[in-house]
């Protein structure tokens, strides 16, 4: 790993490889995003979500697929919804290989703009069409139906409503259960 203050001056040129004319200029570059890991996450969901140029947001959607970093899963959540198939495609395969970590931001914005956009129906239904998790396994059933011929249904959205209830709930439940330490 380089030494830290050296990652600021990676990273930038890195980022800057994914706007390069040449394809295996473009892949060096978003290999070594994903060989920096963690400090290049917060660029990436910028340039996701961001970008012109239709290969740099390509590159940036397949970097955070391979870093699997939870706190990309709402950039990529609104990255389901890119004028670019290949792009939505590629944030939906990252969003599924997180499993539940990328559920909260995906029933969000699913709730929100699942009932006018078909991106994001489309979306939802390929990360959902293979996840189990003990505790949904009823809710994800009604609402990989619901999604099965892109529509969301009012079932689909009590489903989805639900499922995200049941996180916070999970949620709440974990914190109370280690409550932070106060040094005394």
């Amino acid at each position: 790993m380089p030494p830290e203050d050296a990652v600021p001056g990676n990273l930038s040129a890195l980022m800057a490889m994914l706007a390069h004319k040449d394809g295996l200029i473009r892949k060096k570059g978003r290999e070594g995003l994903e060989a920096l890991g963690e400090p290049a996450v917060a660029p990436l969901c910028e340039a996701v979500l961001t970008a012109k140029d239709r290969h740099v947001r390509w590159a940036a959607a397949k970097a955070l697929g391979a870093l699997r970093d939870p706190r990309s899963a709402p950039a990529l959540v609104d990255a389901l919804e890119d004028r670019d198939s290949d792009v939505a495609w590629l944030a939906a395969v990252a969003l599924e290989n997180m499993g539940q970590e990328a559920w909260r931001p995906l029933l969000q914005g699913l709730i929100d703009r699942g009932v006018d956009s078909v991106a994001m129906r489309e979306g939802a239904h390929h990360v959902f069409s293979k996840q189990k998790a003990p505790g949904f396994d009823d809710l994800l059933g009604i609402l990989r139906e619901a999604l099965e011929f892109g529509e969301l249904t009012e079932a689909g959205g009590i489903a989805a409503s639900e499922m995200l209830k049941r996180l916070r709930d999970k949620a709440g439940a974990r914190d109370c259960a280690n409550p932070p330490n106060e040094a005394g």
